[in-house]
């Protein structure tokens, strides 16, 4: 059976490996190629959401549950379940004209709390919502399209990661890094002992020590 100690440290390498990639995918990006600085950025997301699973596992040792190396091992083989870890908040960007935009706009010009403001509310809420579940799928599917020559739906075309779109792949890895940096402070040293004693013990008994890289952002386009 596997330790609560020994799924702590793998969540802390995972987390490190996180880094790792995402600065990998902003010096390919940096270098001209995006489609494959977003596959290797996605990879970094499903680390991120690998370190994550291993820390729920780790409680469910610590509550007496007993797991298999190959019950670990299941835990963090799908790609979208490690994609829906790894999602610690949600990126609305609005673009005008829009339903959407015109939400935004009702919500700023009317009083808070009136049925003007409340229904963009709902508008704005139900759109974040929407988005939210949509994110590991899309995410896994920019993983795919990074890295890979395919056939169109149609048959009758082929897409290649060689024309995606920079300015989008610049979003993708923004938001993955936001993602990582998120959980980096919440793990940061001043903090550590006070809010997670389990991750401190167990960081404490690795030999080296995992390095969390800083987050590193790519540059406004090509």
């Amino acid at each position: 059976m596997v330790s609560e100690q020994t799924l702590l440290q793998g969540s802390w390498y995972a987390l490190e490996q996180a880094g790792r990639l995402l600065r990998s995918a902003v010096a390919l990006f940096e270098s001209g190629d995006p489609s494959t600085a977003v596959a290797v950025a996605m990879f970094g997301r499903e680390e991120l959401g690998r370190s994550r699973i291993l820390r729920v596992l780790a409680q469910q040792v610590k509550a007496g549950g007993e797991l298999s190396a190959a019950a670990v091992k299941k835990s963090c083989d799908e790609h979208v379940t490690k994609q829906v870890a790894a999602a610690l908040g949600t990126t609305l960007r609005i673009n005008a004209p829009s339903q959407l935009a015109k939400a935004a706009r009702a919500r700023f010009d009317n009083e808070r709390g009136s049925q003007a403001w409340q229904q963009a509310s709902d508008t704005i809420h139900a759109a974040i919502e929407a988005k939210r579940k949509r994110d590991p799928h899309s995410r896994h599917e920019a993983r795919v399209r990074g890295l890979y020559v395919d056939l169109d739906s149609a048959g009758t075309a082929w897409t290649r990661p060689a024309e995606l779109d920079a300015e989008a792949a610049r979003l993708e890895l923004e938001d993955a890094i936001g993602d990582y940096s998120l959980e980096r402070d919440r793990l940061r040293e001043e903090v550590l002992l006070q809010n997670f004693p389990e991750m401190a013990r167990a960081r404490a008994t690795m030999r080296p020590s995992p390095v969390l890289p800083a987050p590193v952002w790519p540059a406004h386009g090509l």
